[in-house]
């Protein structure tokens, strides 16, 4: 399979990290989605990519309502990491921590525990273990749909260092909630925000005296809320979508993935129909965000006023720690 990659520069500093993000299709089929997921981290290599993002579910696809709930359960339980031990054992030793190197993969599976599954995100790298509970993100919003399958998360959040930034991660609808990008932001200083989705496209809204309609309503809103995000937090926004129709749902995915800046301005953002891979270069993360914050810092401005909120000062303590 070939995939059209999409490609941009946004700054000659060569130091800073190069991201990819997937733009892509899931099929209810987990060794079609592992082989379409090799095959990506395999051109992640080949380009020197440094990040690389997968959508929601990566390795199973989307759930759909069904009768027989067994199924779904088990195409879940077929891709949950413990029954691909093999193949994340080679993808993690394929990482290295090196310059011009790939060193990070966000993917999203199902996991067990404790007899529940839970919609989550995992972190291959050289120095994370993917299974230890505080690399791993639970999803806490759930749609309909995903209560028949999966248990919710707790309000743990997940946010890692790199030499590059801070990065935090929400799931899908969590995007649809402003308190939980709010505290990736204010509490926990994240300079990045990685939203990985199975995001539909079609829903109607209509304002007939307006003359005003969209069927792509879902479509409006993931490109509204990724830009939002950043923009009300002054971080980057982050966004890996599936595209096409499901197979099973006959639901189409909006697809869209980007990359938006701390402004709220999209930078690069993939198609709606078909499937892309977005690379980015030199993305000055940290600086970036510190050069947006110059006339205005929403952080302290709110925490200024609420004063009475816990947790006011953990990110200003986080901020003068990497200054020393």
């Amino acid at each position: 399979m070939e995939f059209r990659i999409v490609e941009r520069h946004f700054s000659e500093d060569e130091a800073m990290p190069t991201i990819m993000v997937a733009n892509i299709y899931g099929a209810p089929d987990v060794k079609q989605n592992l082989d379409k997921m090799e095959q990506i981290i395999n051109l992640a290599h080949e380009r020197k990519v440094n990040i690389l993002i997968f959508p929601e579910l990566s390795v199973t696809g989307f759930v759909w309502s069904n009768d027989d709930k067994a199924e779904v359960r088990n195409l879940l339980m077929e891709g949950e990491n413990s029954h691909i031990k093999p193949w994340l054992k080679n993808v993690r030793d394929s990482l290295t921590d090196g310059k011009d190197s790939l060193e990070y993969i966000c993917y999203g599976n199902a996991r067990l525990r404790d007899g529940n599954l839970y919609n989550s995100t995992f972190i291959l790298n050289p120095e994370i273990d993917y299974a230890e509970e505080e690399y791993i993100y639970a999803k806490v919003f759930l749609t309909p749909v995903e209560r028949d399958y999966f248990r919710q998360g707790t309000d743990k959040r997940l946010s890692i260092d790199t030499k590059w930034g801070r990065f935090g991660f929400m799931i899908c609808y969590d995007l649809c909630f402003v308190e939980l990008a709010r505290q990736y932001a204010f509490v926990d200083c994240v300079d990045a925000i990685i939203t990985m989705a199975a995001w539909h496209s079609e829903a109607v809204r209509e304002y007939s005296k307006m003359n005003t309609r969209t069927d792509h309503y879902y479509g409006f809103l993931w490109n509204l809320m990724n830009g939002s995000k950043a923009a009300y937090n002054q971080v980057w926004s982050l966004g890996s979508n599936w595209v096409g129709l499901h197979q099973k749902s006959g639901e189409y995915y909006w697809g869209g993935s980007g990359i938006w800046a701390p402004s709220g301005m999209t930078l690069l953002q993939a198609s709606n129909i078909n499937e892309e891979l977005l690379i980015v270069r030199n993305v000055d993360i940290k600086e970036q965000r510190d050069k947006e914050q110059d006339d205005f810092n929403y952080r302290i401005d709110f925490q200024e006023f609420y004063r009475h909120m816990n947790h006011q000062d953990e990110c200003i303590h986080y901020v003068e720690r990497k200054s020393e």
